[in-house]
């Protein structure tokens, strides 16, 4: 009984972690699960720190081109009424553009 769990914490649990993480984040989903299933939780360490971050101002001018025309509006309600979240770890800064509106993380800068 106590094997049942042993395997099932170490070896089942990250690896149906890593495929749901993989699969949310529209990334390799079998390269993933795979990883999560030698490397057991530091698989699934390595799958959430490895995360891409909000897009660049420039990325997301070209992903949203009819919300960048005459200036940056929000992709999901439109609203130009953007704010931004500074935030400090160290030395590097970094800005987040967030709507006022819906709280989505639109684009990051520096």
């Amino acid at each position: 009984m106590f094997d049942f769990f042993f395997y099932l914490l170490a070896y089942i649990l990250p690896a149906y972690l890593g495929f749901r993480l993989s699969k949310e984040q529209g990334r390799s989903i079998w390269a993933w699960t795979i990883a999560c299933t030698v490397f057991s939780w530091f698989g699934v360490i390595a799958l959430v720190l490895s995360r891409p971050g909000p897009p660049t101002a420039q990325q997301y001018a070209k992903a949203n081109p009819g919300n960048a025309a005459g200036g940056m509006s929000c992709n999901r309600c439109g609203s130009r009424s953007i704010r931004v979240w500074r935030e400090q770890a160290f030395i590097k800064v970094r800005q987040y553009h967030i709507c006022n509106h819906c709280g989505t993380t639109l684009y990051r800068s520096m």
